[in-house]
């Protein structure tokens, strides 16, 4: 195993919410690094059901910030957990943000690049998670369904396209776009992906493809739009090409995640060549690096993480690879950079466990957020 690098030091963090101690679930950042989104959010784990009495209203809140940690806009709101999920647009124009409201009422919110509130919608579900294109001009969604909003100038639309899982009940867990959001794709509970292609905000029928037995923890799309990885709870990467999958109906190649018992995150480079997945395994978890051959994959290296893995991302290019770890909630976690030719680069520990950690598109910024209620931009 490659020795790390000394710890490295972020080159900012901030509580957005001093005293709340809410968790920070998910965080983004813009292709260029230059500007980082946050969301707050809480639920009580150790026993709190989701039904209104057990559930009180806590102010949580979407912030965003420059590279250089000067607060751009805020906005604060009651909700019963908050903040699930953010993304913001490649080019920072857009940002939105995903959750739960109140019992039985999720949100949906976009924020122009001053902070204004331009799209608010509320499925009848917590949303899991949201994803923007490069420009801003297409939002998917996960609930109970997969929602696609389309903006028009500077208006967006919040009567969105709804598409269904092809199993009756299930709830959409992962939401992918490609840059130029004409490819759509999702991850379901029940182990369905499902890819749509997006015609000027209307959507086509959707090709699926269902794991037996599991659910799809995560799914990423090459921003290029030529193929997708998604996480299989059954400690498999699954890779489709975008090309052949409405034919096949099936992969073009999974690989299993040796030692491993369930994966829980994947990102892709811009051209879909390199693949990254984190799972856990018997006393913590891995990090992989695999490689994209097309109908095969080969994997180029599998690392330790310190902790119980929860995501992974990796850059356009695929210069670095990052992962955050830690889990039960009360017990440290840590962030994690390496080099695509193994090589760590550094490891950065939390005193609670780290959910979020993204790298830019161009590889000059990381951001990330724990349940320590911090939110950290490093350089790379």
């Amino acid at each position: 195993m490659a020795k790390s690098k000394a710890a490295k030091s972020p080159a900012w963090k901030v509580n957005p919410m001093p005293g709340a101690n809410e968790y920070v679930n998910s965080v983004s950042i813009s292709a260029d690094g230059t500007k980082v989104l946050g969301g707050t959010y809480y639920f009580n784990y150790e026993g709190a059901g989701h039904a209104p009495a057990t559930t009180p209203q806590i102010t949580v809140g979407v912030f965003a910030w420059n590279n250089s940690g000067l607060l751009l806009w805020k906005a604060e709101f009651s909700a019963t957990e908050g903040i699930y999920w953010v993304a913001l647009s490649g080019d920072g124009s857009y940002a939105a943000s995903g959750g739960l409201l109140a019992h039985g009422k999720g949100l949906v919110y976009v924020y122009n690049a001053s902070g204004k509130n331009v799209l608010s919608y509320n499925p009848p579900a917590r949303t899991n998670m949201v994803a923007l294109d490069q420009k801003g001009g297409y939002l998917v969604a996960g609930a109970d369904a997969l929602y696609l909003f389309k903006r028009t100038g500077t208006t967006w639309n919040n009567t969105p396209q709804i598409i269904q899982s092809p199993v009756s009940g299930d709830t959409v867990i992962s939401v992918g776009i490609s840059a130029d959001g004409q490819w759509i794709v999702a991850g379901t509970y029940n182990g369905v992906v499902m890819l749509v292609k997006n015609t000027n905000g209307v959507p086509g029928q959707p090709v699926t493809w269902q794991l037996q037995n599991g659910k799809i923890n995560w799914i990423a799309i090459a921003a290029g739009g030529t193929g997708f990885a998604a996480a299989g709870s059954d400690a498999k990467v699954y890779f489709f090409n975008v090309a052949n999958f409405p034919a096949s109906k099936k992969p073009a190649w999974s690989a299993a995640l040796t030692g491993c018992s369930n994966c829980r995150s994947v990102a892709v480079t811009s051209d879909g060549s390199l693949i990254s997945a984190v799972a856990n395994d018997a006393s913590a978890g891995q990090l992989f690096l695999l490689a994209n051959n097309g109908t095969t994959s080969k994997q180029l290296w599998a690392k330790p993480t310190l902790h119980s893995p929860n995501s992974t991302s990796i850059d356009a290019a695929g210069k670095y690879v990052t992962a955050a770890d830690g889990y039960p909630d009360g017990k440290p976690g840590s962030f994690s950079l390496y080099a695509t030719d193994g090589t760590q680069q550094w490891n950065y520990p939390t005193s609670n466990m780290s959910w979020p950690m993204m790298i830019s598109a161009n590889a000059s910024g990381i951001a990330a957020g724990s349940d320590d209620s911090d939110i950290y931009y490093f350089t790379v």
